[in-house]
């Protein structure tokens, strides 16, 4: 790969030499078929190695008012589903911006685009369309669209949600340095030229030599191959031909976030979550699969009248019939397990209670040992880990045995559900581990995400930082949680489309399950 950088520092075009086999004339709009006219919330697109494409030509014209055009280029796509939220052009040369406003005459080197997801083969029409490009031009996209998306159509947290049809918003980065923004409506027929971004280009990405880049990848290739402990799990990788494969390309970057988009596209293949390659604060787009959320939080709390917050990982509460509910929602709070305290000492006269991991991405798990604690009988282990020693892939040292312990001032032994789903991760599902040994809790939902690392951060001298997870996780029994997780005891099959604010599968499925149990054997958790 060879990135063409402009006299700005700006990145226009990644010749694809590792790109997949072109086909010609490529139908963009059965790609991406249009399944949303609008969203009632953000969304949050991806933008991966599939939705990089070749250009033989690209054009932008709304009548005499605007055209901007060029020759060969490349597009990156970020998607939600199927349907396309937002486009960014990169010329091979500069694009021509004709206009009767502002920006006439001068020369785009990215353009960002949004429109409705219906209008990409118009944008985009099939004869323009060569083949598939080179992957790692998805990086630079992902930064300009964290740096354009929030004038229109697009929640205040910066996530975009679909955009009316019949408008395209064009945002052109030139040349000459300023920011060229074009508000087309063809449904009126008119175009707005929006003056406060000219001067708010997206930043340039520092340049960077080809031996500081080479440097840069064979320090972050030698790290893996010398302390990472997931290749025993992935045998079809083959660290060694990836070398070859990028190394090259990394020299040739010629920029900080070129060379850290090669990193993250060779990383990727590790298939791990918590491996993440950051140029400065840009996170550059890396390995991703779906984990479809299992539950939804208005209704959840609803269902358990969880109406008491406290700090920022607890929400709890009770049912009218004395069932109690205790929503941990990370681990970051280092007041949670006092929180948890608080809580059952309100909870102590319920008969069951429902404990949800579902929304809990990880954080701390000395926190999580600390709530458990509340729950389990005697000392027990949770999960086993070991560590690589050796230059072999599967060399490991010792197996060590991580375990918790009761907790003052009394444990809760009345029934328990956990609920847990995909998107319980890291040391969550540590946590879920941990219950899943008290002999009062049964675990339900989903399997968990089968992502651990206790990472350490590489950071490199060029501004790039990647996280490199260091362990090999495992249950008590000794299998390995990457890639697969830990499954319930009770697996409550749901579809996305079956959760909605007056509605969540699971928690009513750990509801009707703890209310079989017959009333003269209901007794308090504190006993």
């Amino acid at each position: 790969m060879r990135l063409v950088v402009d006299r700005t520092g700006r990145m226009l075009l990644a010749v694809a030499l590792l790109a997949p086999a072109l086909v010609a004339g490529e139908n963009l709009a059965k790609v991406y078929p249009a399944t949303m006219s609008w969203s009632q919330q953000g969304l949050f697109p991806i933008c991966s190695a599939e939705d990089v494409w070749e250009l033989k030509s690209f054009e932008f014209r709304f009548g005499k008012d605007l055209r901007i055009a060029c020759k060969r280029a490349t597009v990156a796509f970020g998607r939600h589903e199927t349907n396309v939220l937002w486009a960014v052009v990169f010329p091979a040369e500069p694009a021509e911006i004709e206009t009767i406003q502002v920006g006439d005459g001068e020369r785009a080197t990215s353009i960002f685009l949004r429109f409705a997801p219906a209008e990409l083969g118009n944008i985009f029409p099939t004869k323009t369309v060569k083949g598939r490009g080179a992957p790692w031009m998805r990086s630079e996209a992902v930064r300009i669209s964290r740096h354009k998306i929030g004038w229109k159509w697009s929640t205040p947290a910066g996530n975009p949600t679909i955009v009316q049809p019949g408008w395209c918003l064009v945002d052109a980065d030139t040349e000459e340095g300023a920011r060229r923004f074009y508000a087309v409506d063809r449904n009126g027929g008119t175009m707005e030229y929006v003056a406060e971004f000219a001067s708010k280009p997206v930043p340039a990405s520092a340049p960077i030599g080809e031996q500081a880049a080479l440097a840069a990848f064979d320090e972050t290739w030698a790290a893996f191959d010398r302390e990472y402990a997931g290749f025993v799990l992935l045998p079809k990788v083959d660290w060694k031909k990836l070398a070859k494969t990028y190394r090259g390309p990394a020299g040739e970057a010629g920029t900080t976030h070129g060379v850290a988009a090669v990193l993250a596209d060779m990383l990727a293949h590790l298939e791990d979550l918590h491996v993440w390659v950051k140029a400065g604060e840009d996170w550059l787009p890396g390995y991703t699969r779906d984990r479809p959320l299992n539950g939804n939080w208005k209704a959840s709390q609803t269902l358990a009248s969880a109406t008491q917050k406290a700090g920022d990982n607890l929400f709890w509460g009770r049912t009218e019939d004395g069932i109690g509910y205790l929503g941990v929602h990370g681990l970051s709070d280092t007041k949670l397990p006092d929180h948890v305290d608080a809580a059952l000492e309100r909870l102590a006269d319920t008969w069951a209670l429902v404990v949800d991991l579902r929304f809990n991405g990880g954080g701390d798990e000395l926190l999580a040992r600390g709530v458990a604690g509340r729950f389990v009988d005697e000392e027990r282990v949770y999960s086993k880990n070991k560590y690589r020693a050796g230059s072999k892939h599967n060399s490991f040292g010792p197996t060590h045995e991580r375990r918790f312990t009761p907790r003052d001032p009394w444990r809760y032994e009345a029934p328990v559900v956990l609920l847990q789903g995909q998107r319980t991760m890291s040391s969550a599902e540590s946590m879920a581990l941990m219950f899943a040994q008290c002999p009062q809790v049964t675990t339900m939902g989903d399997r968990t995400a089968g992502s651990s690392a206790n990472p350490r951060r590489l950071v490199l001298e060029v501004g790039i930082t990647v996280n490199l997870p260091r362990w090999l996780d495992m249950d008590p029994a000794g299998n390995p949680i990457e890639h697969v997780g830990m499954a319930p005891d009770v697996v409550i099959k749901a579809a996305p489309g079956d959760f909605s604010n007056t509605a969540d599968p699971v928690m009513e499925a750990a509801l009707a399950r703890l209310r079989k149990i017959p009333k003269s054997k209901r007794a308090p958790g504190r006993r």
